[in-house]
């Protein structure tokens, strides 16, 4: 199922012929009801025809205008019409940010009903909201280490298991945890796989399985960016709350950065190449028990050049599809 509006959008900017007040429209690609268009500032804009008997206050933000229960004249192919829509409007003509919304709100109107009541929609728009807020934020990952993430899951059998357990919160211990066993991924710009570690990063819960992945990472002028690799992704992703969840994590871990999502290209071949993958228990490490109580907040640099890494598909070290996802 196609869940963007982000080509109609494009091709109704590339042929924007609003005349009279008239707004041209299009039929977004999964529904008979809902309509995308384009403002006279060249801003995206959904028409979303609600049920509304259970009316709602209009919303108004630096990014984001909702409007609700409005007379619309709008333009399909060469018919007019006026019709009570209301308008969920994006104020910016940056490309990232209109792709990011065009995608995300499609993902959005695909969860509700066929003709949602404003309430439904009021309480889906606030997840767009909260969305857009964090790009006011300082990023809390690099892209570097955003990028990595997404060469791992990208590389998984079955991409849809890895982001199910991807970090929510950027501040977590591990970036993949299925509630039972773990996945931290270090990348580094060096020829050397030297990477920082916390204490506890290595020293996981007992009955938990800890796994390293190492990857090499160089900035190029070509490759893959970031929402390269994400739409790589979603085209292997059918569940819709999964690819919500995918822009959801990338957005609110790169904050302020994101006009660097599509700008900012890793070698590729490089990266995937020297993908590898570690049993945490032959890393070396400080022991938990080695440290003073008094002492917190650890950490130290380890280098892996001499560690056996896990052959893919040599032997099975677990049971887990966190880990038969990667091919271990």
């Amino acid at each position: 199922m196609e869940t963007s509006g982000y080509k109609k959008f494009l091709d109704l900017q590339h042929n924007n012929r609003n005349t009279e007040g008239y707004i041209s429209v299009d039929a977004v690609p999964f529904s008979d009801y809902h309509k995308i268009g384009v403002s006279e500032e060249g801003f995206p804009l959904f028409f979303v025809k609600c049920d509304n008997s259970q009316p709602s206050i209009d919303i108004n933000l630096e990014l984001i205008s909702v409007l609700f229960s409005q007379e619309c004249r709008i333009k399909e192919g060469i018919i007019n019409s006026n019709e009570v829509y209301t308008i969920v409007l994006l104020k910016t003509l940056n490309r990232d940010l209109q792709q990011y919304f065009t995608d995300v709100f499609s993902i959005i109107l695909q969860q509700l009903p066929s003709i949602p009541t404003e309430r439904e929609l009021y309480r889906e728009i606030r997840k767009v909201i909260d969305l857009f807020s964090s790009i006011t934020k300082p990023p809390v990952k690099s892209i570097q280490g955003l990028w990595s993430e997404l060469l791992v899951i990208n590389s998984a059998l079955n991409p849809e298991y890895l982001i199910a357990s991807w970090h929510i919160s950027p501040n977590d211990k591990y970036d993949f945890n299925d509630g039972q066993d773990k996945l931290e991924v270090k990348s580094t710009t060096k020829h050397y796989r030297i990477h920082r570690f916390s204490i506890e990063q290595l020293n996981p819960n007992i009955g938990s399985e800890l796994i390293i992945a190492s990857v090499f990472v160089i900035e190029t002028g070509v490759g893959k960016s970031i929402l390269n690799l994400r739409d790589e992704i979603v085209s292997k992703v059918k569940d819709i709350d999964l690819n919500l969840r995918l822009n959801e994590i990338i957005y609110k871990t790169i904050g302020s950065d994101y006009e660097k999502l599509g700008d900012v290209f890793f070698d590729y071949q490089l990266a995937k190449d020297s993908l590898c993958f570690y049993n945490s228990e032959v890393i070396p490490k400080i022991l938990n028990q080695n440290i003073p109580s008094e002492i917190s907040n650890v950490s130290f640099d380890c280098d892996l050049t001499n560690v056996s890494p896990l052959l893919l598909g040599e032997k099975k070290i677990s049971k887990n599809p966190l880990f038969l996802n990667l091919g271990l």
